[in-house]
């Protein structure tokens, strides 16, 4: 599922934007997290999770919504 996603993320990258993905062995719940920044628009989005693909593609959504061309 995230392989369908890495072009968007490439493209991101292109425009500035830093996606970051963890997996976090040492919590028990909401053990993964997405994070995407993008330093010339100030922009910070964050989601601790269960399910890294849901939430990646959340984090991409909501990124469009606020730099779409």
């Amino acid at each position: 599922m995230i392989d369908t996603l890495i072009p968007q993320i490439e493209q991101m990258q292109a425009e500035g934007a830093v996606v970051l993905l963890k997996w976090d062995g040492e919590r028990t719940s909401n053990r993964c997290t997405v994070v995407v920044t993008r330093m010339d628009t100030d922009y910070v989005w964050r989601k601790d999770c269960e399910v890294i693909g849901e939430t990646l593609r959340e984090a991409l959504l909501a990124y469009r919504e606020k730099h779409s061309h």
